[in-house]
């Protein structure tokens, strides 16, 4: 005979206690003898009587029972129903020797386990051991339901404490768990929870999106992760993030989910609100940052117009001077002291005059005339005055590139740029050194030295370096402002390296500076290639101012009495007729009318109608009239190029009245 493990635990690892009930001697002894057959230790306990049986069976627990049918003071179906009443699920086997198959029927019906015959005694031990199993069957899936029972009293439980919505769903994708958070915390009763599921909780705006990704993942198994907005009982919004994973059983086979909705409304509010606050405190160091930099602004014009207003009074202290001067040596009859003032007078203008220049320079605004010119021409034009500048103690080193390509810029801004910087490197070489200028061409595939990437056709450098003290780093930061200098007061306006940048990067060029303390300093300008050298680069020549061959008429527009006034009787004394407005209102009707105008000389900033507007309202009646500009500065005359249409030139203020005289010889002749 085999028995199950769970049997053979069970007979083997205690005693097997056996009720034995027989009024016969010889057939119990019979019966014991099959019955040790089994294995393992048996306590077998024999009784006869009804009051015995009855004793017994209350008084312990036993495993089975055997029991006859003929009794002597009562029969088997008796003892067979105080035993279901007194062990129901105790094995009730009956042995008889009179069982025949009708009571073996009703034995059966009744509630017995099975029954043997005293002529099949033999029989008992496969009976009895089959029976002892079915009964540790039936414990242990008794003892399973009721764990099972006791796990999901224990779950529910649980999941009713958790403050979290615990819910599951079966393979069709229906709800068929739900704590009890879901009717407390929302008002959705279990059976319409079961019934409908839970979407009517979601708002509305967020139901077709979080239906199609729950969709999404319970077709393809994954994991569901979401955060949604629901109403709780009140009606209000709350924010749950919703995680659910798919339930697979020992085989492989899918189950359906389980998963839980989390209330994070605090947390989120939470993290909006941190959210809300550091864009708040990001807008507030904005706005401190914008505020420094205001401050800096403001502090930086307030040292530039505190430097302009310093060396315009000095000028002007000079102009001043010297015309109070001058008048009293003409009222006085004195002309020959005349002539120092007079000198003294233009040397101030003048000194006036590169100022603003300096000015226009660092602010991008002057007018350039910007052109292809050869670089190595214009260091090498310069050489001799940049030696007499540095002084014999400094030696001049000129390293030119042979095949160097033309440059687009201004060539008097260019000479002007390399003797601030010579200038420079003299005060910072006082007891002698040397001076480099170096040119190189620099393609467009490196790129200038900002990083902003070269244009096509690259760039052309020019390195100038000496072998000075050198510059600290804050004074290397600082170089390019105005006014900022490290010289001694009166040796320098701190307008020369400003001027520079402010020349370069208005050509599209860049410049740095390269220094460190005792290994000198290095000023790298990398300007716009060229295309082709302009006639006017490969002569300058200086010209008498020759009078008109032929009465000429030209039409002066200025707004300024003092500056019109002078350009009347300057022209008027080189044989011109002249023809004078204050804006371009009064100059129109000369315009339109017949009167015979040859060239039109008009300020480019006049009140209202600008000068540039006025040139083409005159070119709508004169196409072919010769156009002049003068500016000091104006929005859009930074540069001619762009500027001037053809038959247009362009002088900037101030300027001496022999340049403006030979310039519209040029342009008449």
């Amino acid at each position: 005979m085999s028995l199950t493990r769970g049997a053979e635990a069970m007979v083997n690892g205690g005693s097997t206690r056996v009720l034995l009930l027989e009024d016969s001697a010889i057939d119990a002894d019979l019966i014991v003898h099959h019955l040790r057959k089994l294995p393992g230790k048996l306590l077998i306990k024999r009784v006869a009587r009804r009051g015995e049986y009855e004793r017994a069976i209350a008084a312990d627990r036993y495993n089975i029972v055997l029991s006859d049918y003929s009794l002597g003071d009562f029969d088997g179906l008796e003892a067979l129903d105080i035993a279901k009443a007194r062990a129901p699920l105790t094995p009730f086997i009956f042995i008889s020797g009179v069982l025949g198959e009708q009571f073996a029927t009703e034995a059966l019906r009744a509630g017995a386990t099975d029954y043997v015959t005293k002529r099949d005694i033999e029989r008992v031990t496969a009976v009895v051991g089959r029976a002892l199993k079915e009964a540790d069957e039936r414990r242990a899936h008794q003892r399973a339901v009721q764990a099972l029972r006791e796990s999901e009293a224990r779950f529910r439980v649980t999941a009713d404490s958790t403050p979290a919505l615990i819910w599951s769903v079966g393979i069709d994708g229906r709800i068929d768990f739900a704590n009890t958070r879901f009717e407390s915390e929302h008002g959705l009763a279990r059976e319409k929870l079961l019934d409908q599921g839970w979407l009517s909780i979601i708002a509305e705006e967020d139901q077709a999106e979080f239906a199609r990704a729950f969709e999404t993942a319970f077709t393809q198994r994954d994991a569901f992760r979401r955060e949604v907005r629901v109403r709780d009982r009140l009606g209000l919004t709350r924010w749950l993030r919703c995680e659910a994973n798919p339930r697979i059983d020992d085989s492989g086979n899918f189950l359906g989910y389980t998963g839980c909705g989390v209330d994070i409304t605090d947390s989120k509010l939470a993290r909006e609100q941190l959210e809300e606050l550091v864009q708040r405190r990001t807008r507030e160091l904005r706005e401190k940052d914008e505020a420094l930099r205001q401050s800096q602004k403001m502090e930086l014009i307030g040292q530039l117009t505190g430097g302009i207003a310093h060396d315009f009074n000095n000028m002007l202290a000079g102009i001043m001077g010297s015309a109070e001067l001058l008048k009293r040596r003409l009222r006085d009859g004195r002309y020959g002291e005349c002539d120092r003032y007079i000198e003294a007078l233009l040397a101030s203008a003048n000194r006036a005059a590169s100022l603003t220049h300096r000015l226009l320079a660092f602010s991008r605004r002057q007018t350039l005339d910007i052109s292809s010119i050869d670089t190595n021409a214009t260091i090498r034009s310069l050489h001799d005055l940049l030696a007499r500048t540095l002084g014999a103690e400094i030696t001049l080193d000129l390293q030119l590139s042979p095949e160097l390509w033309l440059a687009a810029s201004d060539a008097h801004q260019l000479e002007s740029a390399l003797l601030n910087l010579a200038i420079n490197a003299r005060d910072a070489m006082p007891e002698g050194g040397r001076l480099t200028i170096a040119t190189r061409n620099l393609p467009a595939t490196e790129g200038v030295a900002d990083g902003t990437g070269g244009e096509v056709g690259g760039h052309v450098e020019l390195r100038v370096s000496d072998t000075g003290v050198g510059m600290t780093r804050e004074t290397r930061e600082r170089a390019f402002e105005p006014f900022y200098t490290t010289k001694p007061i009166g040796q320098g306006t701190g307008l020369g390296l400003s001027m520079i940048y402010g020349f370069v990067t208005q050509t599209g060029g860049t410049v740095r500076i390269e220094s460190c303390p005792g290994e000198g300093t290095s000023v790298i300008l990398q300007l716009p290639r060229g295309d082709h050298l302009d006639e006017g680069q490969k002569a300058s020549v200086v010209r008498q101012v020759d009078p008109p061959t032929s009465r000429r008429t030209i039409l002066i527009v200025e707004d300024e009495p003092i500056v019109r006034v002078l350009l009347v009787d300057y022209l008027q004394e080189l044989g011109y007729d002249v023809i004078e407005a204050s804006d371009a209102q009064s100059a129109m009707p000369v315009i339109e009318s017949p009167r015979s105008v040859d060239l039109l000389l008009t300020d480019v900033g006049l009140p209202g109608v600008n000068g540039r507007q006025l040139a083409d309202m005159a070119r709508q009646h004169r196409p072919t009239l010769p156009i002049l500009f003068a500016t000091g500065y104006a929005q859009g005359a930074d540069s001619k190029t762009g500027f001037l249409g053809p038959g247009m030139d362009m002088v900037g203020k101030p300027f001496a009245l022999d340049v403006l005289g030979r310039k519209l010889g040029e342009i008449l002749s």
